[in-house]
């Protein structure tokens, strides 16, 4: 092999490596993570950007990077049969690398959170509880759609007594709201192997924010946040029930990204328009990456 050879050999590992990182990461989807943080603090009242949002943020992500990490180490046996081409049984990240990785990623995300208050530490370590509990237990439990809903929802509930130590309800509702939608979410997920999907409560389920939102605002600004959700939803829906090229991945990666159109009414709610910018921009960075980088 020619020194050119060698050196070309090496960029190639080197890049392989890195997107094995990236990919065991599905770093398209942590945006998706940090509108959940504004929309937590907003039900708060903790509309304006600072440096404890940027914070929350940044231990959230870390927690949602450890639990895609930890999920992947748990379904090596499976991925080794069924995805040989993911970065664990390809051999482009070894299990050793990958464990120190979600260890770290837990320890950094935990010394963030404490750094901001008592509370939010100790709603770090349910969140971390919730995400091992789904990660080990997912493929036989027939509520890992609540499991992973849980997750979602603890990170309203870490961002929101990080401000405030006062229950509201508006956190119970929108958490549940949020909660509802990934476990339709998940659920369509699930029926990729399966015939066509003839049960509509699905749609329903994440169809509901928008209902709660329209009773709740109606306003012109409102509606102008409204619409992108409403469309995004029924567009990605139509992947799902469609008779021909059924494409439930597409329909999930784009789901997915909807999270953050959901945490925009959250934000709109609260009068945090500064914040329904950054969730709109969220969106389109995890519709972005996830041309590159697979969110599933």
């Amino acid at each position: 092999m020619s020194s050119f050879e060698r050196k070309l050999s090496a960029r190639r590992s080197v890049s392989q490596t890195l997107y094995g990182y990236l990919a065991l990461a599905r770093i398209s989807n942590s945006p998706t993570v940090v509108s959940n943080v504004l929309a937590g603090a907003a039900l708060a009242g903790a509309t304006a950007i600072n440096h404890t949002s940027g914070v929350l943020a940044l231990a959230l992500v870390l927690f949602y990077t450890a639990g895609m990490y930890l999920n992947d180490l748990c379904d090596y046996a499976i991925d080794c049969r069924q995805r040989p081409e993911r970065p664990l049984p390809a051999g482009s990240v070894s299990r050793t690398e990958a464990t120190a990785i979600v260890l770290a990623l837990f320890g950094s995300g935990s010394a963030l959170l404490w750094s901001v208050s008592l509370a939010a530490f100790l709603a770090g370590l349910l969140l971390t509880a919730l995400i091992v509990a789904y990660d080990l237990w997912h493929k036989s439990n027939p509520l890992s759609p609540v499991l992973m809903a849980s997750t979602r929802m603890m990170v309203y509930v870490s961002a929101f007594v990080s401000f405030s130590t006062q229950v509201a309800a508006a956190l119970v509702l929108w958490s549940a709201l949020l909660g509802l939608y990934i476990v339709a979410l998940t659920y369509i997920a699930k029926t990729e192997a399966r015939p066509p999907v003839t049960q509509y409560w699905p749609a329903g389920a994440l169809m509901l924010p928008a209902l709660v939102f329209l009773v709740q605002v109606a306003t012109l600004p409102g509606l102008l946040v409204l619409v992108p959700f409403v469309g995004w939803v029924a567009y990605s829906l139509s992947f799902v029930y469609r008779r021909r090229q059924r494409s439930i991945g597409g329909a999930i990666a784009r789901l997915i990204a909807g999270i953050s159109l959901l945490d925009s009414l959250v934000l709109a709610l609260a009068g945090a328009w500064a914040g329904v910018l950054l969730a709109w921009l969220a969106f389109g960075v995890t519709l972005f990456f996830q041309r590159y980088i697979k969110g599933t």
